[in-house]
């Protein structure tokens, strides 16, 4: 409670201090929302202490982290939601029991005595262009907002209890305008003419002062949050005309749709509101900065990183613009504020420097296959970024230089010094100014520049074209060759352990969502980019953590989903990731331009020598990541498969990896007040030297990001670089990705009752977890390790696994990750008394056969599914966990199922012809070129990681070996010839000296000479040898 209350004195400081005196002293009833009969708004009926009663609402409205289709107007000058109220004096803050409240002016009014109270609901469009102006222009980061609803009520000329005779005169007027989008809420209080503050009956003398004085603020009910305008139930309330927390006299303005209360408005030292609170590396953004309360002599500097100063802009009392300067890295920095030119810098925020790859080129280069150095070429830009027609620009080309490996920003080169902003032009870059020199190559940026720095409030001081080379086709191949010559070997880079290959096919490269993330040029909203690249690919992804040599993996898959390793379509091998050195330009350098000479510029022989040096990894040592998760009432399957429910009641370590200093912890809370099951309502994780992430559900069903205990405002879908953690937000504003350095995620998916989960965890990994997900060894036997280090039976009945494994889990409160509300701590949910009732899925039981049908028609028979909805009653929740569960089951097939290591295309001696089918399969025929033989199959194909064969081998046939060869066969020829005729002569001189009378069986059985002439041709054959 310390915290919060400090929390509640520094607020109060800011508001006092923030007092605006003005000689208009109060906000003139003309300048009000228009109200009244002519603008059909509804009216109390008069009486004292009443209200108007239940009043529908058609936009849910969100109040303190709830969601509200009714509400009340009463007359006391409160907006109530739950409750009417009828109390006249006000209590002090904070009320329990459900008292819901909007006080613009708590205190005992009485319309008997006067005056009259209106309200309306409205969509009126001039009525909602003026509130999205109104918040806007009070609340910085809320540039984007639109205002789609808004209530107006209005307490006018009204007077107190007990005022009698020309005390009747003595009256207020005062209204309360309620805004939202529907997600984002605010309001507006504004104050005519209070001079009164008391009622009698709440001690007040016969003008309406002194006694208990009104109360104005808001309070949530739970007796615990609330927050008060300074002055309450005292007499200086009544300075609420002259005073104001927007620097407007009688106006004051409230965000009111998260778990506290935020104050628009100005103070004289503390933190900033920035916005957008994220831009370019390459900078040019014109940011708002509010906080300070501005005067227009001020002299403002916004400190960047704790070095780089911009000149500041007065807009109005509270707020100001600077421009955001160039930088050579990325991530969030330090900004700081002053107001006296540097003297101080008492305000302090957070700005984030993206990469240049994340951000839209402002200026477009015009045919940009023709940018050649001395020719005419032309960009385009939209004018309206840096001002009006009158306004003048100058157009340079900014230029980073390479020497040897070091490489630097060099200069800005002024190609035309003034010139009208009208958003076209025609530029000629003399030679070497381009490209560079021998001595320094050029990577270039075309940035339009305002001329001079514009003093009024622009999106930006100046706008950049993408990254890019000057195209030089006679020097390319030339160029590709040295680079090729000085290149290392890239086996200093590819057998580096922390090296990651590639998935094999694209459904692996999508669920490996810790480790990869789309390429900046080759991916699902850029064909073009695939097209210029990488012919033929669909997708191709990067490594999202450089190895420790600072290389990256780049890996392109077609479109059945196959990894690709032909040269000029493939990925490679970053030697410089993306990320390292000057962010993205480093990697330009190494990586791309040689792939522009070599490739794009120059013959299939330099692309050879490309890919050469920047080898594709073919996936043969990929290891995919094991995927585990806990959904719906919750069900949990540990990262071995073992599937378990389990129904906590507080804040339990899901998965711990002391290997790097992993914790993801979980917060599960009953799902509604009669305990029907619990779910998970929060997650908190970190590892090693990593921010601390906490995402959970607020109130009205929504997702809200903590870092380090601070509310994080995500403002752009993608990837957000923190402290040694990433965040992926989705286009789907409940769906959040923790990518950590160590290559373990956590996905997590709001419904309006729970949160979701999914975790990859990398095969490093194995043998170093515990926690609810388990011990990952594989073995389903030994799942369920306990804090002690002993095993549980993973067969056990629920009741056991419940109360002897995973109860045995729930954190102390020294070791929670999990940032606390006002008025909580971690003995809030925790509850280990709590019974939960175990249920049988193999025996579901609806006792509600309209509750079952709907059920079994959602669930499709997915076991889960069908649960949840019998326990909970919500069909949601189980088409919910039945979604997350294919998610899951999606990923554990991908990352389990064998798939195909393709082929390397350069088989010595051979013609690789590849083919992919659309269900995935490759084949291969493979040739041999003129003077190779074939060993083997040159059929060959594989589907689903099962080939027909192996990968043949093509030799060169050697033309000595050949001669050998022929002259043996003459040799054995010739040898045979003259045995025969040895043979042929021997029999006729045998025939000679035989006895005439002799029979052949005398013949046979005299071997004798038929024994010795082997010897002779042996002899021969031996002499011939």
């Amino acid at each position: 409670m310390t915290s919060s209350r400090n929390r509640q004195k520094t607020a109060l400081l800011v508001f006092l201090v923030s007092f605006v005196f003005n000689p208009c002293h109060c906000l003139p009833v003309e300048q009000f929302y228009p109200f009244g009969s002519l603008t059909n708004d509804r009216r109390v009926p008069t009486n004292d202490d009443g209200s108007s009663g239940w009043v529908s609402i058609t936009m849910p409205f969100p109040f303190f982290d709830n969601y509200h289709d009714r509400l009340y107007v009463n007359t006391n000058g409160v907006v109530s939601f739950l409750i009417q109220v009828s109390k006249f004096t006000p209590d002090p803050f904070p009320l329990g029991n459900n008292e819901r409240l909007l006080t613009a002016f708590w205190a005992d009014v009485d319309t008997t005595k006067g005056g009259k109270v209106w309200y309306r609901e409205t969509t009126d469009q001039a009525i909602l262009e003026k509130a999205t102006n109104d918040i806007r222009q009070t609340f910085v980061k809320q540039f984007n907002f639109v205002a789609t609803w808004a209530f107006i009520a209005t307490w006018d000329r009204v007077a107190f209890f007990g005022a009698s005779g020309l005390n009747r005169n003595r009256t207020n007027t005062f209204q309360a305008i309620l805004i939202s989008n529907g997600r984002h809420s605010f309001v507006r209080y504004n104050y005519d003419s209070i001079v009164w503050t008391t009622g009698t009956a709440s001690g007040g003398d016969a003008q309406g002062l002194g006694g208990t004085p009104a109360q104005c603020g808001f309070n949530a009910g739970d007796g615990i949050r609330y927050f008060t305008i300074p002055g309450s139930r005292t007499d200086a309330i009544r300075n609420l005309t002259k005073t104001s927390n927007v620097a407007m006299p009688g106006v004051w303005m409230f965000r009111i749709d998260n778990f506290d209360i935020e104050g628009g408005g100005c103070n004289v030292r503390g933190s900033l509101s920035i916005s957008p609170s994220f831009g370019s590396m390459l900078g040019g953004d014109n940011i708002l900065v509010a906080g300070p309360c501005f005067q227009p002599y001020d002299r403002i500097i916004c400190k960047f990183d704790g070095e780089k100063e911009t000149k500041g802009t007065y807009i109005n009392a509270i707020r100001a613009f600077c421009a955001v300067p160039m930088a050579n890295k990325t991530g969030r920095v330090p900004l700081r504020v002053s107001r006296n030119n540097g003297g101080s810098f008492d305000f302090h925020g957070l700005f984030t420097y993206v990469p240049i790859t994340k951000v839209i080129p402002r200026v477009t280069r015009n045919s940009p296959d023709t940018w050649v150095e001395g020719v005419n070429v032309e960009i385009t830009w939209d004018s309206g970024l840096l001002g009006n027609s009158s306004q003048m620009v100058s157009v340079q080309v900014s230029r980073y230089v390479k020497n040897d490996d070091d490489i630097r920003f060099h200069s800005h080169y002024t190609v035309i010094s003034t010139r009208p902003n009208d958003g076209r032009c025609i530029i000629n870059v003399p030679p070497g100014q381009g490209e560079g020199d021998e001595d320094g190559r050029f990577i270039t940026l075309v940035r339009v520049v305002q001329e001079p720095l514009c003093q009024t409030h622009y999106r930006a001081a100046w706008i950049w074209s993408d990254v890019f080379m000057w195209l030089n086709f006679n020097s390319a191949g030339v160029r590709c060759k040295n680079w090729a010559n000085n290149e290392p070997n890239p086996r200093q880079f590819t057998e580096d352990t922390t090296f990651l290959a590639c998935p094999r096919n694209l459904l692996q490269a999508m669920a490996d969502r810790g480790r990869y993330t789309e390429d900046e040029f080759c991916h699902t909203k850029n064909e073009d980019g695939c097209a210029m690249y990488h012919r033929g690919a669909k997708l191709c992804i990067r490594t999202i953590t450089p190895s420790d040599q600072g290389a990256g993996q780049q890996c392109c898959y077609n479109h059945q989903g196959n990894l690709m390793l032909k040269f000029g379509s493939a990925g490679s091998l970053d030697r410089v990731h993306v990320d390292k050195g000057i962010p993205y330009i480093s990697h330009f350098f190494h990586d791309i331009v040689p792939y522009l000479d070599c490739c794009f510029l120059s013959s299939g022989a330099s692309c050879r020598n490309y890919y050469i040096k920047r080898p594709s990894d073919n996936g043969q040592y990929y290891e995919p990541p094991r995927p585990a998760t806990a959904f719906g009432d919750p069900h949990m399957i540990t990262l071995d498969g073992v599937e378990y429910t389990f129904n906590g009641y507080g804040e339990f370590k899901i998965l711990n990896v002391p290997l790097c200093d992993f914790t993801l912890q979980g917060r599960m809370e009953p799902l509604t007040r009669r305990d029907m099951g619990t779910v998970y309502t929060a997650f908190a994780t970190k590892e090693n030297g990593s921010h601390t992430v906490q995402i959970q559900l607020n109130g009205r069903g929504m997702v809200d990001v903590l870092l380090n205990g601070e509310m994080a405002e995500l403002e752009q879908e993608g990837i957000t670089e923190f402290t040694g953690v990433s965040i992926l937000k989705y286009a789907n504003l409940t769906k959040y990705s923790v990518i950590f350095h160590s290559g373990i995620s956590v996905t997590l998916t709001g419904t309006p009752h729970l949160l979701q989960m999914i975790l990859l965890v990398p095969q490093k990994f194995k043998g170093n977890t515990s926690g609810l997900l388990g011990y990952w060894d594989d073995d389903k036997e030994k799942d369920f390790l306990l804090p002690d280090g002993t095993f549980m039976e993973t067969n056990s009945s629920a009741r056991k696994i419940h109360y002897d494994f995973a109860a045995k889990w729930e954190t102390k409160a020294f070791e929670s990750l999990f940032k606390y509300h006002q008025g909580k701590d971690h003995s809030s949910y925790s509850r280990p008394s709590y019974q939960p009732t175990f249920i049988n899925k193999d025996d579901i039981n609806f006792n509600n056969y309209d509750l079952e049908r709907q059920a079994r028609a959602a669930c499709g028979g997915n076991v889960q599914c069908l649960f949840d909805i019998s326990v909970t009653k919500k069909v949601d929740i189980g088409v919910a966990s039945r979604q997350t569960y294919s998610e899951f089951s999606a990923i554990l097939s991908a990352t389990t199922k064998k798939a195909c290591i393709p082929i390397y295309p350069n088989i010595p001696g051979a013609v690789v012809n590849r083919n992919d089918t659309p269900d995935g399969k490759i084949t291969y025929q493979i040739t041999c070129s003129k003077d190779y033989h074939m060993k083997g199959s040159g059929d060959l194909s594989c589907k689903d990681g099962e080939w027909n064969g192996t990968v043949p081998t093509c030799a060169k046939e050697d033309s000595r070996l050949t001669t050998y060869l022929i002259a043996g066969a003459v040799v054995v020829v010739v040898l045979i010839i003259i045995a025969v005729l040895i043979y042929i002569y021997c029999k006729k001189s045998s025939s000679k000296t035989t006895n005439p009378n002799t029979t052949v069986q005398e013949m046979n059985s005299k071997p004798s000479d038929v024994q010795q002439r082997p010897n002779h041709v042996l002899s021969f054959t031996n002499n011939v040898a």
